[in-house]
């Protein structure tokens, strides 16, 4: 073999020596200023940064600065959460799922979390539409017991909508769905020991079927109260915008 190709071989295997130590260099090197972006944008969540975002569903407050059993459930919550080392985003994520957007204290926030939901649901989603989300009773008598009235529920969207809880704001206020002729368990507010633990419950509409809320108001739950009142009903489901619905029934208890 001619000595000029021999010199050109080593000199070729020089090179690929040369390139298989940079890029093994490169491996180990330390974190790129890209990189360090990608590590940074995990923001791992802290319970008492995520407590002041919250507002008590009893008075207003932040979770932090009540007492009542609801405010304590929530903070409960947070601490599991941020005890799983999740991010800050996905714990506030997980909590508005749970408690809804109307938890946060700062109505902005929670517009901005919408509008992210909005952008990120996908096109084939199940839909809940309410026929109205309000309902005056006017005058509701305290010796003619409970008063009763229906919501009608659609699912507008393409796939199944699936509703699998209800909450009220107030222990005098109770609802139930009906699909199919068929009246599921009734529900409560929170810490009133109605339906608490229901476990595997949940409704199936189909889309462009209807279902109907039904909803309970019992005067003599508060046998003292005279004058206007306004009571919220909750329904949650699997629409991944308004996966928690609002209505809300209004009336002036009288004798």
């Amino acid at each position: 073999m001619k000595e000029s190709t021999i010199l050109n071989l080593k000199i070729l295997g020089l090179g690929i020596v040369i390139i298989l130590g940079a890029s093994f260099y490169v491996s180990l090197s330390p974190i790129t200023n890209s990189e360090e972006v990608v590590v940074k944008a995990f923001e791992q969540a802290i319970a008492e940064d995520i407590y002041p975002l919250f507002q008590c569903p009893c008075c207003g407050e932040p979770i932090a600065e009540c007492d009542c059993p609801m405010a304590e459930e929530r903070m409960a919550f947070i601490k599991d959460l941020t005890a799983t080392k999740i991010s800050k985003d996905d714990a506030i994520f997980t909590y508005v799922k749970k408690y809804s957007i109307s938890s946060f204290i700062d109505e902005e926030k929670g517009k901005e979390f919408r509008e992210k939901l909005v952008k990120e649901a996908p096109e084939n989603r199940p839909i809940i539409s309410l026929s109205t989300d309000v309902y005056d009773f006017k005058d509701v008598s305290q010796k003619d017991g409970i008063a009763v009235t229906f919501f009608e529920i659609k699912n507008t969207g393409r796939e199944k909508l699936i509703i699998n809880r209800l909450e009220t704001s107030c222990g005098c206020t109770s609802a139930s769905i009906i699909y199919n002729g068929e009246e599921g368990p009734k529900f409560n507010m929170p810490g009133h020991d109605i339906n608490e633990n229901i476990d595997n419950w949940g409704v199936s509409i189909a889309p462009n079927e209807t279902a109907q809320l039904k909803v309970y108001y019992d005067p003599n739950m508060h046998e003292e109260f005279r004058g206007p009142a306004t009571r919220t009903i909750s329904i949650y489901s699997n629409d991944s915008i308004d996966f928690q619905k609002d209505v809300q029934i209004e009336l002036n208890q009288i004798d």
